[in-house]
C-alpha cells in the first residue's frame, strides 16, 4: 500500500437496524440478529433460522423509488446504504467531478427469480406433466415478465448506485463470494493509489435468505439444518456446531487518500493499512485442513504491525467445523508472539455471504472506535496462546478482519486507529 488511505464514512444495514447504534446496543445486550423465520412459510425448508431485514424498514427512496420497484431487495438496501455512507463522509457527489469517484461493489445472485417462470410452466405442460419446451416457446413465454431476468442479476446494484449517485469513475463488480468485499477493497485501493480516482465507494448488499440460495448452500452442507433452539446462536470453533446461519445485510465504506480527506477537512475514522488474499484451492469447497491459507494471510498482515501492539482479530468463524479448524490453526500458528484478542462479528450478525467481508470490516471499525470487544455470543475457552475478546471494554488501535470462502479463498484487512 503506497499512500495512507483512510475510511471517511461508513454505512451499515443489518437485521439489527440501520446504522451502527443498533448493533452496538444488541451486542452489549448479548442479542444476535437472526431468529426463527416467520416472515414467510419455510416449513418445507431444511433451514428454519435466518436474519431478515423487513421491507417496511427500508426508507422511501424518493425519486429512485419507481425505478427500483421491480428490483430485488438487495438493490434497494444497497442504494440506501451507499447514500448513508456518503452522507457520513460529508460528501456531496455533485461537488466533485463524477469521473473522480469510483464504485467498487460486492453482491450476490440473490435468488427470488425462479418464481417468475412458474406461470409460464403452467402453460407448458406436456405428456405426463413434463415440461414441453415447444409449448414454452409458443404459449408460456408470454407469461414471463419482461423484467424477469433483470430483477435480480448481480450487477444491478452497481448500475443503480452509479446511476442514482452520478458516479462515473473506475468501478468493479464482484459476485457470489464471501470474500467479494476484499476484491472490491483491493481494487479501490489500487485505483486511489494510481491517481485514477479521488474517492472510492466500496460496498454492497446481499439477501441470501431465500429458497434458491438456501437450496444451493444446503446441498453443499454449509447451513444449519435444525430448529432455532439448536441453531441460535451460531457456535464457531465448537464441535457441536450445526452450521452457518444466513442473514441479509448491506455495508459501504468511503475511502480516500489521507491527503485528499485532509484537504476537505476530514481526518478519517481508521486507516486501511493492508489487504492480503490467498487461496490454495486444494479442495473446491473446504480450506486446506492445515490452515495454510489463513496462516499466509495472517503472516502477511502481521508483518505490517510495529512491535507487539494489541490487536483485535475479527475471525471469519463460519461455524463449519472443517473451516473453523483450519482457520484456528492458521491464526494460532501465525500469532505466536502477538497479543491477539480473538472474537467474531459473524455469530452476532449472521453470515451475510457475498457482503460478509465488508459488513464484518465495518463491525471491526465500530468496535475499534468504541473500544469494545467483539466477543462470542457463547462461552468459548481453548487451550491456546490466543486470548478471547472480552465482553465490554477493549482498548485497541489495531484490528484485523478475516474472511473465508470456497476453495480456501481467504482474505484479511488490517485497520489502524487514527
Amino acid at each position: 500500500m503506497k499512500s495512507k488511505i483512510v475510511v471517511t464514512g461508513i454505512g451499515l444495514i443489518t437485521p439489527y437496524g440501520q446504522g451502527i447504534d443498533p448493533m452496538i446496543k444488541a451486542i452489549s445486550d448479548s442479542r444476535v440478529a437472526y431468529s426463527e423465520i416467520n416472515e414467510f412459510d419455510c416449513s418445507t425448508w431444511p433451514v428454519k433460522v435466518g436474519g431478515i431485514i423487513p421491507e417496511t424498514s427500508i426508507e422511501k427512496l424518493d425519486k429512485s423509488h419507481n425505478k427500483l420497484r421491480g428490483m430485488g431487495k438487495y438493490v434497494k438496501l444497497g442504494v440506501l446504504c451507499a447514500r448513508k455512507a456518503l452522507s457520513d463522509a460529508s460528501i456531496d457527489v455533485g461537488a466533485f467531478p463524477s469521473e473522480r469517484i469510483g464504485a467498487f461493489i460486492a453482491s450476490g445472485t440473490n435468488g427470488h427469480n425462479a418464481e417468475g417462470l412458474f406461470g409460464a410452466f403452467d402453460f407448458s405442460r406436456g405428456i405426463g406433466e413434463m415440461l414441453d419446451l415447444e409449448k414454452l416457446s409458443q404459449e408460456g413465454i408470454d407469461h414471463v415478465h419482461p423484467w424477469w431476468l433483470l430483477g435480480t442479476i448481480s450487477n444491478n446494484l452497481i448500475f443503480f448506485v452509479t446511476h442514482f449517485l452520478g458516479i462515473k469513475g473506475a468501478n468493479t463488480n464482484s459476485c457470489n463470494s464471501a470474500v467479494s468485499g476484499a476484491y472490491a477493497l483491493d481494487r479501490a485501493i489500487e485505483s486511489l493509489n494510481s491517481g485514477e480516482i479521488d474517492i472510492a465507494l466500496v460496498g454492497g448488499a446481499d439477501c441470501p435468505v431465500n429458497w434458491q440460495m438456501i437450496s444451493d448452500l444446503s446441498g453443499l452442507g454449509l447451513l444449519a439444518h435444525c430448529d432455532s433452539k439448536n441453531a441460535i446462536p451460531m457456535r464457531p470453533f465448537l464441535p457441536d456446531s450445526p452450521g452457518t446461519v444466513l442473514s441479509e445485510g448491506a455495508a459501504f465504506l468511503v475511502l480516500e487518500l489521507a491527503s485528499h480527506a485532509s484537504s476537505r477537512g476530514k481526518k478519517g475514522l481508521v486507516e486501511i493499512s493492508h489487504v492480503s488474499m490467498f487461496g490454495s484451492f486444494k479442495d473446491p469447497i473446504r480450506p486446506d485442513p492445515t490452515g495454510e491459507e489463513t496462516f499466509r494471510v495472517m503472516k502477511n498482515i502481521l508483518s505490517e504491525i510495529p512491535g507487539n501492539e494489541k490487536v483485535q482479530l475479527n475471525a471469519s468463524a463460519t461455524a463449519l467445523e472443517s473451516w473453523d479448524s483450519a482457520e484456528w490453526k492458521g491464526i494460532e500458528a501465525a500469532s505466536k508472539e502477538i497479543p491477539m484478542f480473538v472474537g467474531s462479528a459473524k455469530p452476532w450478525i449472521g453470515n451475510t455471504f457475498s457482503i460478509s467481508f465488508l459488513v464484518e470490516t465495518v463491525a471491526s471499525i465500530i468496535a475499534m472506535k468504541n473500544s469494545f470487544g467483539l466477543n462470542f455470543p457463547f462461552p468459548l475457552t481453548r487451550d491456546s496462546n490466543l486470548s478471547m475478546s472480552p465482553k465490554g471494554a477493549l482498548e485497541h488501535s489495531w484490528a484485523i478482519n478475516l474472511g473465508q470462502c470456497f476453495g480456501g479463498n481467504t482474505a484479511g484487512v488490517l485497520l489502524h486507529d487514527i
